[in-house]
């Protein structure tokens, strides 16, 4: 078997365990020893059979990570830059996901599923807990502030509140 058929075999495995950037797909061929030619080529024909395809990769690891571990758009495009996706893509695919929720409503998303964590806590330990849990999330300050002062049901909150 050729390099390049090697390379191909091994980029279907890849691709097949889960979606990847060009960049990703890059480096583990590159970590398997093949050569840039022969990965090169390899890229190639990923990409003309929309096997690897970052605007696609980009909008949909931002729809699921904000709807399933919410954090600050600007750490999302971070990640997304991190796995090699082009920084104007990676800027579309933030602000095209979930356009309707604003940086609170995704803090407030990320509270919610925090709070069993927080339960049994004294109130002030409890909203150090939460406002960490935001800051570590990339929330801005006047976000998180806001998100843990006026979380319903929140451990640290009395009912007046």
């Amino acid at each position: 078997m050729s390099p390049d058929e090697r390379a191909w075999r091994a980029a279907l495995r890849l691709l097949a365990e889960r979606p990847r950037t060009v960049t990703e797909l890059r480096r583990r061929l590159r970590g398997k020893g093949f050569g840039t030619e022969t990965i090169d080529k390899v890229v190639e024909a990923a990409e003309a059979g929309q096997l690897v395809d970052d605007r696609a990769f980009a909008k949909l690891y931002a729809e699921d990570r904000l709807m399933s571990r919410p954090c600050a758009r600007a750490l999302l495009m971070d990640e997304l830059i991190r796995r090699g996706i082009a920084a104007p893509v990676a800027r579309q695919a933030t602000e095209n996901a979930l356009p309707e929720a604003s940086e609170l409503d995704l803090a407030r998303r990320a509270l919610e599923a925090g709070l069993p964590r927080w339960r049994g806590l004294s109130p002030q330990v409890g909203q150090r807990r939460a406002a960490a849990f935001l800051q570590r999330r990339g929330f801005r300050p006047d976000v998180v502030r806001e998100a843990v002062q006026r979380l319903p049901g929140a451990p640290w909150r009395h009912e007046s509140d």
